[in-house]
């Protein structure tokens, strides 16, 4: 599966606004499909007035918007997103999360740890503490993506195209950023806490399910794996406590999984960039009342029904005054999504 990573808004407070939401999105995409949706996807594409060889989201009408959602759902695509509503985040409110979470990182080094570890522990605590507001918002919610996504749509397509888990690709639209200061932030952040997120909880496997494509591409077990995987698995243990090497568990090879066919590219080279670009600004111009019903109804289609559509949105703060994490126009977009998302689980 090709899953291709893109935001939209300026992560910026607002403070003349009663909402903004800025989101990051994934757009998955079996690679099976990938060809003859993007062949499609060219096909709708020049049927509209021409606007340049890249057609950007934000410039999309209802009819047109409404267009892209169903081409993708004829193709069993599927979308994550992480959501946050900038007019609850002062800059004040930013930069009390962003330190607490780079204190956090080192708050349990003992002397008893390693010298590596509490080296990269400490130079991720600083990483995260000298992030501008607007890098480190991005990053948080790319983080919270990322690990959405391979709880979500590794559960989704190994009931309906398992093969699909053995082939996984990320492709991040790197915008006009110096390509070292993207490629910084995911091995930087991405990796490390996602990695670490995946230790202390992993993802659910589906039992009777085939994951043999991801196990025989992305796993190991402690008879497999070479020196140096035994040596991270029992690092890792080692810092989030948990038990030794057992024989025919196996093990996730994170740093394979999401650096290994990682792609760091402009919009204007990737059809599935444009796509995710597209939806993205979809999604918040629908959050933010600036798109009509009709261009965004059928947008739940891409989604999964899940328990709790707020678990898609994040409020920081502390205290009995932390605001709602979804309100107003907003919450009525989410009734919508949620009525018309699919099925996690095949009726069998």
């Amino acid at each position: 599966m090709r899953i291709y990573i893109d935001e939209a808004g300026g992560f910026i407070y607002p403070p003349s606004r009663p909402q903004s939401f800025s989101l990051v999105l994934a757009l998955i995409i079996p690679s099976s499909a990938e060809s003859d949706l993007f062949y499609n996807f060219l096909r709708l594409r020049d049927s509209w007035p021409k606007q340049g060889i890249e057609i950007k989201g934000r410039t999309l009408d209802e009819p047109k918007a409404a267009q892209v959602i169903e081409l993708l759902c004829e193709y069993d695509a599927l979308v994550e997103f992480q959501a946050l509503d900038l007019a609850t985040h002062s800059d004040a409110v930013v930069n009390a999360f962003r330190d607490r979470q780079a204190d956090a990182v080192t708050a349990n080094i003992t002397r008893a740890h390693h010298p590596n570890m509490v080296y990269g522990l400490h130079a991720q605590s600083e990483t995260i503490r000298k992030m501008p507001n607007q890098l480190f918002l991005q990053a948080f919610l790319t983080i919270h993506l990322i690990i959405d996504v391979l709880r979500n749509a590794t559960l989704y397509y190994v009931q309906r195209q398992p093969v699909e888990l053995g082939d996984i690709a990320w492709i991040i639209d790197r915008k006009n950023r110096e390509l070292t200061e993207m490629e910084k932030t995911w091995t930087s952040l991405v990796l490390p806490i996602s990695e670490s997120t995946f230790a202390r909880e992993p993802f659910g496997a589906l039992d009777g399910a085939d994951y043999s494509h991801f196990h025989g591409r992305y796993s190991s077990t402690s008879t497999t794996m070479d020196e140096k995987m035994t040596r991270h698995v029992k690092w890792m243990e080692s810092i989030h406590g948990l038990g030794p090497l057992t024989d025919g568990k196996y093990y996730t090879n994170a740093r394979r999984l999401l650096t290994e066919q990682r792609l760091l590219l402009d919009s204007r080279d990737s059809l599935g960039l444009q796509l995710a670009d597209m939806l993205a600004s979809i999604l918040r111009r629908a959050l933010n009342g600036r798109l009509q019903l009709a261009g965004w109804k059928n947008f739940g289609r891409l989604l999964v029904r899940k328990r709790d559509f707020g678990n898609a949105f994040i409020q920081f703060g502390v205290g009995e005054n932390l605001p709602e994490r979804v309100m107003g126009h907003a919450r009525e977009v989410c009734r919508v999504l949620d009525q018309r998302a699919k099925s996690m689980l095949l009726a069998y």
